[in-house]
């Protein structure tokens, strides 16, 4: 088994992150929890940082034993550090350049490569919006019809078993949200991470019946409401390739934030 590499401090790597690839930011607060744990309970994630010098982080790449999932990311013009056996490595999430640059120092890693998916990322830094009427924290008594309604609209990562969340929990700790009208849940978010600057948001996902009524543009903005007002001072949300999502964050106040490459390996 590989030896883990600390490099400088969970806090500095929050921040590292949230600069250098904030759609990574739920990386950021899961590494901040995991970081308030006895080195001996550090069990799920291995972590190696190259720094500068003054120990400031210049890439870093987090292994999580039990998925095989490794996340990468780095500053520009910095290769991405790749300590651990690659045949553990089942999936990767970073920057396309990033990852590309794991592939080729990696060529085990890139004979195994499958197709993948991209995501953008969008950014709000700006003073709260204001909210859907019909937003509020979801309760725990409707978390499955909440699961269906992510399994049925166009939320990131819907359908995916591997990803799927426990909505129960988060439903009884107040981190789902959703968007009613008269009938209803019609739109719905997750609080994924709280980092040092900013709120991570998935599952943002509209249901079938309410598209076309500017609900995923309101379910934005009540997002980074949110995250403005319960949490940190902004919000990232990471949302399908494709153009009606970049319309509605768009539209909701959002900036554009880079881009994320999600591969499956064989």
């Amino acid at each position: 088994m590989a030896t883990t590499i600390y490099t400088g401090s969970p806090d500095r790597w929050a921040r590292f992150l949230e600069d250098a690839a904030p759609g990574l930011s739920w990386l950021a607060a899961t590494l901040l929890e995991w970081s308030d744990l006895p080195p001996g309970a550090r069990r799920s994630w291995r972590v190696t940082v190259s720094s500068t010098r003054e120990g400031d982080p210049t890439a870093l790449a987090a292994l999580h034993d039990q998925t095989g999932l490794l996340v990468v990311a780095a500053a520009a013009g910095q290769p991405p550090p790749f300590l651990g056996e690659p045949d553990r490595v089942m999936r990767l999430l970073g920057e396309p350049g990033t990852l590309d640059e794991v592939f080729q120092g990696q060529p085990m890693l890139a004979v195994r490569r499958l197709p993948g998916f991209r995501r953008r990322v969008f950014l709000y830094d700006y003073d709260p919006p204001i909210p859907h009427p019909g937003l509020r924290r979801a309760r725990a008594e409707e978390w499955e019809r909440l699961d269906h309604l992510r399994s049925e609209s166009d939320s990131d990562g819907a359908g995916d078993a591997a990803d799927a969340p426990d909505l129960a929990g988060p439903a009884q700790s107040g981190h789902l949200w959703v968007v009613e009208d008269e009938r209803g849940p019609v739109g719905m978010f997750r609080v994924e991470g709280v980092s040092r600057r900013r709120v991570q948001m998935t599952d943002v996902g509209v249901h079938p019946r309410a598209r076309g009524r500017g609900i995923g543009t309101a379910l934005m903005r009540s997002a980074a409401y949110v995250a403005r007002t319960e949490y940190a001072l902004g919000a990232v949300l990471t949302l399908p390739d494709d153009e009606a999502a970049v319309r509605a964050a768009e539209r909701a106040g959002f900036a554009p934030g880079g881009i994320l490459d999600d591969v499956r390996l064989a």
